[in-house]
């Protein structure tokens, strides 16, 4: 293997100083390494990363790339310094955007785009290395582990009364840069910092849910059931059918289960992964004892809704 390129990354410090708090200088690093990672993951490109001795003129940090394809290397460190410029998009809230890019078409979506951009990058030329470029920024530019990660390292600089702004650069195996520095002001850097690290609610409209442990009295307690073979705590958020339970005219037996409108709510973690924060169940649309099954009123109300919104959406989708 042998050193291809390297990516600098020079703190602009007030004073002409030379030095860097260390515990945010490695709470930065942490970050960028997770990033650097990331990207070579989703494009298939194994590499290693050596970090440079750090340089003065502010403090300039410099990781060197050693890898085997020069060529596809070429391509990767321009963009991974494009994403960590680039100012999230300003017309839809950062939920949206994220809860966006996790639902399931997305996903299956992104799946495909990575495997295409994959191909295309074994496959590159000197000619097509500018569109490669271009479609892996598409591609990866809302990766809620590259959004997260690139948030926590922008935040970890605020409030940094002495640094007064970055510049990143791709660097070829010289170590010099390839590309003109992209510099972003310190006034820039709240622009990246994620409000919430929430998503919107995924809804499953005929969730199934075996009885474990119904809750018998008033409260706020969790139920226990199985869902997608888990045992889980959930929410009931049907009052009528809560009011049903208290009063007795509903009962369980060994396997019972609930047919349902379910919400799941989600976050990305620290370092973007998603995880669960809660079950719901909105509306309880039947009840299953074996072969007997009762629809409950308000689940025949749910659905006679939902059908008239599906006709609705039909017909003006025929309309376009």
């Amino acid at each position: 293997m042998k050193a291809v390129g390297g990516i600098e990354l020079h703190y602009y410090l007030a004073g002409e100083a030379h030095s860097i708090d260390a515990v945010v200088r490695n709470r930065c690093e942490a970050e960028l390494i997770g990033i650097f990672q990331e990207v070579s993951n989703v494009l298939g490109i194994s590499c290693q990363i050596d970090a440079q001795a750090l340089a003065e003129g502010g403090v300039r940090e410099i990781w060197k790339w050693i890898g085997e394809n020069g060529t596809q290397l070429g391509v990767v460190l321009p963009v991974i310094v494009a994403l960590l410029a680039l100012m999230p998009h300003m017309y839809e809230s950062e939920e949206e955007a994220l809860s966006k890019e996790l639902t399931e078409l997305n996903i299956e979506e992104k799946k495909l785009q990575i495997e295409k951009l994959q191909k295309e990058l074994r496959e590159m030329s000197d000619k097509s290395a500018n569109s490669v470029r271009e479609q892996a920024i598409e591609v990866l530019k809302r990766d809620p582990k590259i959004v997260v990660r690139r948030s926590n390292f922008y935040k970890n600089l605020l409030g940094k009364s002495n640094i007064q702004g970055i510049g990143l650069s791709p660097l070829n195996s010289n170590l010099s840069p390839t590309q003109s520095e992209r510099r972003i002001p310190k006034g820039d850097f709240g622009r990246f910092v994620l409000s919430s690290h929430s998503v919107r609610p995924l809804t499953i409209e005929d969730a199934k849910i075996e009885i474990v442990s119904p809750v018998l009295r008033e409260g706020n307690y969790k139920w226990k059931g199985i869902y997608n073979n888990q045992t889980i705590g959930f929410s009931m958020q049907d009052l009528a059918f809560k009011q049903l339970v208290l009063r007795e005219a509903v009962t369980f037996q060994h396997g019972t289960f609930l047919e349902c409108v379910l919400n799941i709510h989600r976050k990305l973690d620290e370092v973007g992964e998603l995880e669960i924060t809660d079950y719901v169940v909105a509306t309880v649309l039947q009840k299953h004892d074996g072969s007997q099954s009762i629809e409950t009123t308000q689940g025949r109300a749910y659905k006679h809704a939902k059908k008239l919104r599906d006709s609705q959406e039909d017909l003006f989708s025929d309309k376009s």
